[in-house]
């Protein structure tokens, strides 16, 4: 009899300490700092490929787009080791924000120079402007690849063939957004509006593209065989 009871008072004792365990991990997860300013996303809008390059005229190729970046842009890195932070003091970090979401990178690196930083953050501007203004719900553009070294841009090349070595990517002036989906934020204090269709999405976005471009801020080239535009600032 001893024994049994030994038994059940060591199986409570296991089952207090477990859940005092459990109740300080609780009691400190509750209280560490939360992160205020990443906005609550809900669902991705996704679409077929749109018909903008007819309605827009999207049609600024690499080698009227590589010009731009070759005079505003930065020296060609070999790899990314010689990404310093000298360079770094000198670019413009991309970093998912209320604005825009940044894809994960796999072949790019999330720095632009900070006209071309400019440039991504007044397109994701207007975008929501217009939005709020249709009476719609926020959405953000989907940045998919920003600022590429000589390395990464070969190793592009071997997974896709819309990749040229001469890219206007690698001088940091050059980013693309995706046209395909587009991301919705329903934590933004003016949510209420409506759901919007990618059709209305898509053709906002190329509304936003074509002031941008007609007021010479940038060159567009809108992609068939990668869902996005090829975008370089112009200063």
């Amino acid at each position: 009899m001893k024994e049994v009871k030994h038994n059940s008072k060591k199986k409570r004792l296991i089952v207090i300490f477990t859940f005092l365990i459990v109740a300080v991990m609780a009691v400190l997860v509750y209280a560490l700092p939360q992160n205020i300013d990443e906005p609550k996303r809900g669902k991705r809008v996704v679409g077929g490929r749109a018909n903008l390059r007819e309605l827009y005229h999207f049609d600024d190729v690499n080698d009227t787009q590589i010009v731009a970046a070759q005079e505003f842009g930065i020296e060609p890195l070999k790899t990314r080791d010689e990404i310093d932070s000298v360079l770094i003091a000198s670019l413009s970090t991309v970093e998912t924000s209320n604005l825009f979401f940044v894809e994960k990178l796999t072949h790019s690196v999330p720095y632009l120079t900070n006209n071309a930083s400019d440039l991504l953050n007044t397109i994701a501007e207007n975008f929501q402007d217009k939005l709020r203004n249709k009476g719609l719900a926020q959405y953000q553009i989907i940045v998919t690849s920003l600022l590429r070294t000589e390395d990464d841009v070969r190793r592009l090349q071997r997974v896709n063939r819309n990749a040229v070595r001469k890219s206007c990517h690698m001088y940091g002036t050059t980013f693309d957004i995706a046209y395909n989906c587009f991301q919705q934020v329903d934590s933004l204090a003016d949510f209420e509006g409506d759901v919007a269709s990618h059709k209305v999405l898509v053709n906002t976005l190329g509304e936003t593209l074509k002031e941008l471009r007609d007021n010479e801020r940038c060159f567009i080239k809108y992609e068939r065989r990668q869902p996005c535009f090829h975008i370089t600032a112009r200063y």
